[in-house]
């Protein structure tokens, strides 16, 4: 009996620590979602991660809400960089969003040791708060693409950008719009990171998580649902690990420990690897997904 209680209490653990370890993905993944719905290709989702987690950090020394909104602010900022990179400069979309990304991770770098040298912590929030929106956003995003007039746009706009322009739509506010919401919502992922699981900024906190909300929308053919569903795997293979760590257990097979911590910090990435052979050949994007404006 005691073995059961607690093999039961481990794998109750494991339940709630895969769905805090799927929020910052999940909410990264509907950024992706809604700009790549849109037609704008966003590998920038880990930049804005971390920036939304820097700032969160940064102004929210004082107070939680102000830290939330500054970094929901950055995510916006960050996200009409991209669209005028994009839509405006038309450069080319994985270059913008590579430039986005090493942009956010030497500056949070630079400005964390230059103004937090001995660490900052702040009160935060609590991840609940955080979990709560993870689990409505993905209804919330598949509403907006299905059940409005600007989501309906957004669509149009990603499959056939000529078509809705025809039709009176123009493509370039559409996709401004698209993709400020993609920032704002990676952003919030990685306030969860630094203000509710951390309480603290460092360097490359991000750990390519947004790399992997990227796949989770390609695993999820480009559904909010779909990408929600991928997200929560990847959480799972990142809370494995954690709970394998903290309970010591030490299954072997082939004569291999699959607890090394080693293997173990490979493991959610080695997923994400298996995920993208296996489904990218099947997953059909949005027809007009990364392509220049004419």
């Amino acid at each position: 009996m005691p073995s059961n209680t607690g093999q039961s209490a481990w794998l109750v653990a494991l339940c709630w620590a895969s769905l805090y370890s799927a929020t910052p993905l999940v909410l990264a993944a509907m950024g992706g979602v809604l700009s790549e719905r849109a037609g704008v290709v966003n590998i920038a989702l880990e930049g804005l991660i971390l920036a939304g987690a820097f700032v969160g950090v940064w102004a929210g020394g004082t107070s939680a809400l102000t830290g939330l909104l500054a970094a929901l602010a950055i995510g916006a900022l960050l996200g009409l960089l991209h669209a005028f990179l994009t839509q405006q400069a038309r450069m080319n979309h994985i270059i913008s969003g590579l430039g986005i990304n090493l942009l956010a991770a030497g500056g949070t770098r630079y400005l964390n040791l230059s103004l937090f040298p001995e660490g900052h912590q702040v009160p935060g929030l609590d991840g609940k708060f955080f979990l709560w929106i993870a689990v409505l956003l993905p209804f919330a995003v598949l509403l907006l693409l299905t059940r409005t007039r600007f989501g309906l746009r957004l669509r149009a706009v990603g499959e056939n950008p000529e078509s809705a322009r025809m039709a009176g739509i123009a493509p370039a506010p559409v996709r401004y719009v698209a993709v400020m919401l993609s920032g704002v919502c990676a952003a919030l992922a990685g306030a969860y990171l630094s203000m509710a699981e951390a309480h603290t900024f460092t360097s490359n906190m991000s750990a390519g998580k947004g790399y992997v909300a990227l796949t989770a929308v390609i695993f999820g053919k480009w559904n909010p649902l779909g990408a929600a569903g991928g997200a929560l795997f990847f959480g799972f293979f990142f809370a494995l690990q954690t709970q394998f760590q903290i309970s010591g257990t030490h299954p072997v097979w082939l004569g291999v420990d699959w607890t090394s911590p080693f293997i173990l910090d490979m493991l959610p990435y080695l997923m994400t690897l298996a995920a993208l052979v296996t489904v990218i050949g099947r997953a059909t994007p949005p027809a007009a997904l990364g392509q220049e404006e004419v």
